[in-house]
């Protein structure tokens, strides 16, 4: 395999991509909460959890999802999804 010589235009052009992903803010976890769905939005199969694939949906929801699942079981209780939520009112 033959790799880009460091004054190729392509280089140029993966090494800018690599610059803005390296200094790309993290998500907002209060925007998260803010556009995050209610419960029984999200709840799909009314089985009275969520899962990453009810969350599919729900981007910035999936990337905090393992902060969310306090007790680590695969899934979020309404009890886990209501903490999370109130945490907007202890970040303004």
């Amino acid at each position: 395999m033959k790799f880009p010589r460091a004054s190729s235009p392509l280089f140029a052009v993966v090494l800018a991509i690599a610059a803005v992903a390296a200094y790309a803010e993290p998500p907002d976890p209060v925007a998260a909460r803010v556009s995050a769905p209610e419960w029984t939005k999200a709840d799909s199969n009314r089985d009275g959890f969520l899962t990453k694939d009810e969350l599919i949906s729900y981007p910035t929801i999936g990337q905090d999802f393992a902060r969310i699942d306090s007790d680590g079981d695969g899934r979020l209780s309404q009890a886990e999804y209501t903490s999370w939520m109130d945490l907007d009112h202890e970040d303004r």
